[in-house]
């Protein structure tokens, strides 16, 4: 825990919130915090999922502009260039953690998730949204400072979500979508309605933490998201040695225990 993230544990789940500042602002010390706790989750074998969330009406806002002006009045503007970019690599390195480790992360965005926020929560696995329309939900780097998300490697993330063309138009025209919108799009993979969005997003964490556990979750999370990126041949020889590993390691004998009792 940290005063940048509260981190909640349940059955197999860990819910990790967001709360401070106004808008979750990202700079160094908020990645850092990040980072340790995706560490420590990927050193406790009993962690299947975790939720990130907001305690805001903001999911986050991207990087903070507090921290960016401060670096401008004290060393100028191509000291920020810099910095800058030292800052998004952690990002970008976090983020391609997150999807190596074997841990579903599930994002629940119940407030705007902009420029580095998006780039966040297109990090994760899933995207659960509440359906809002007073909610925006964008990449508006081109439209801010002529350059396109690169901090935590958004257009890699929105480009597999998306599609290449629709990824391209939607770095490019800068415009920040509604959740229906971005669902429509590819980008959230469940709406839910406001008031339910954390109840659902849980339940569905804790039940695959409780069906799949760490084993089965980290299994279909490689299988699927690392496997799509092989030639056919090679994935499927990927998935093989994947699938006989989940089930001699996994749930699957207690299930095939279960299933004979009730069906046998």
């Amino acid at each position: 825990m940290s005063e940048q993230l509260s981190i909640r544990r349940s059955d197999g789940v860990q819910i990790w919130e967001m709360g401070f500042g106004a808008v979750n602002a990202i700079d160094p010390v908020f990645l850092d915090a990040l980072d340790g706790a995706r560490r420590a989750a990927a050193a406790d074998d009993s962690v299947a999922v975790v939720v990130l969330r907001s305690s805001l009406k903001v999911f986050s806002a991207g990087a903070d502009a507090k921290w960016m002006a401060g670096i401008v009045k004290e060393k100028g503007a191509p000291a920020l260039l810099e910095e800058f970019n030292t800052t998004m690599d952690s990002f970008r390195e976090l983020c391609a953690a997150m999807r190596r480790t074997p841990i579903l992360f599930v994002a629940a965005i119940g407030g705007h998730a902009l420029a580095g926020g998006l780039e966040l929560a297109a990090a994760c696995d899933l995207r659960f949204a509440a359906d809002d329309d007073a909610i925006r939900i964008g990449a508006p780097e081109m439209d801010l400072f002529g350059a396109m998300p690169s901090g935590g490697g958004g257009a890699q993330f929105l480009a597999r979500l998306m599609g290449p063309s629709r990824a391209l138009r939607f770095i490019l025209e800068a415009k920040p979508l509604s959740p229906h919108a971005a669902y429509a799009a590819g980008i959230i993979d469940e709406l839910v309605d406001a008031a339910s969005l954390i109840e659902r997003t849980e339940q569905f964490a804790s039940e695959t933490a409780r069906k799949a556990g760490r084993i089965g979750v980290a299994a279909a999370k490689r299988a699927i998201l690392t496997g799509a990126e092989l030639p056919l041949g090679e994935a499927l020889d990927f998935d093989r040695s994947i699938h006989w590993d989940a089930m001699r390691r996994g749930n699957f004998l207690a299930g095939v225990n279960a299933f004979v009792e009730r069906f046998g």
